[in-house]
């Protein structure tokens, strides 16, 4: 089941240690990367996403130094005609990498954030007005109605307000774009197929049924449709087996398994159960595990 349209938000965010700076990935003196500060990228040419990868020393297969936190507006139209599968799929994991794992970063936040205010709640503290907004606003975000301190509503954002592994991510990526591919990953920047019911918002797909009125979503980057694929895995109804497992997962004091959450899935696609079975075979064929532990870099 693919996720019915919201507002995207702004790119343009405010980390608690990152700075969000612009610098042109065709500038050929901009400096090696050293710092921590967001940076977007607009590559035209496969060649140009190279060298940005090159410019600040991002190695996929070396990232014990983490990784670089780069936004990349959009995949190169001739991305899909890189003949090499390997480089196409190394090239893929590379670009999206550091956008999941500033998304995650996002969710992470907003997590700590309501755990604190959960313990000031069920330690008998008075939150005052700035703290119960804060609540508001993940209500909100996470489409959780109720009384913002009442327990119910703070267990429900709780298994809400919470990160998407990496591989799991880059797994429904590969397969619902065709590895950056897919007219609409071209023309749209949607890697997840998500869907849209705003006529004229998106694009229409070949061969949509008479009556229909679903479009494929736009988005302005490929960051956007991460955001949005990670809001649309923890509020939509067709996801709650998913945000089960991992709340599951997380009160046995495990880590997240994209291998493991996968089995909640099964809506996501109309070949349901075959469909988990592919995610769990792309990440263990890719060794998208090894990405786990992976982090953005620090100082």
């Amino acid at each position: 089941m693919k996720k019915l349209s919201h507002k995207t938000g702004k790119i343009l965010l405010l980390f608690s240690a990152t700075a969000l700076l612009l610098a042109s990935c065709t500038d050929s003196i901009a400096p090696i990367y050293q710092g921590t500060s967001v940076r977007i990228v607009e590559p035209k040419t496969v060649v140009d996403l190279e060298g940005v990868f090159f410019r600040y020393r991002y190695d996929i297969s070396k990232l014990h130094a983490g990784v670089p936190p780069l936004i990349v507006g959009s995949l190169p139209f001739e991305f899909s005609e890189v003949q090499s599968s390997s480089r196409k799929k190394s090239i893929f994991f590379q670009t999206l990498l550091p956008m999941i794992l500033l998304a995650n970063k996002e969710v992470a936040e907003e997590r700590s954030d309501l755990l604190f205010l959960t313990n000031l709640i069920t330690t008998d503290q008075d939150l005052d007005d700035e703290q119960i907004h804060r609540l508001s606003t993940l209500q909100q975000r996470y489409s959780v109605s109720g009384e913002p301190t009442a327990l119910k509503t703070l267990e429900k954002l709780r298994r809400r307000v919470d990160e998407v592994p990496a591989e799991l991510a880059l797994a429904q990526a590969a397969n619902e774009s065709a590895w950056g591919t897919s007219r609409f990953s071209q023309l749209g920047n949607n890697l997840f197929g998500e869907w849209t019911f705003t006529p004229g918002t998106g694009i229409i797909p070949e061969g949509r049924p008479e009556g229909a009125t679903y479009e494929v979503k736009r988005f302005d980057t490929l960051y956007d449709s991460i955001r949005s694929y990670l809001r649309n895995l923890n509020t939509h109804p067709a996801y709650s087996d998913f945000r089960m497992i991992r709340t599951e997962t997380r009160n046995r004091g495990e880590s997240l398994s994209g291998v493991a959450l996968a089995e909640g899935l099964t809506q996501y696609s109309t070949r349901r159960t075959d469909y988990v079975i592919d995610l769990q075979n792309l990440i263990r064929q890719n060794n998208l595990q090894r990405f786990a532990q992976v982090s953005l870099r620090q100082g």
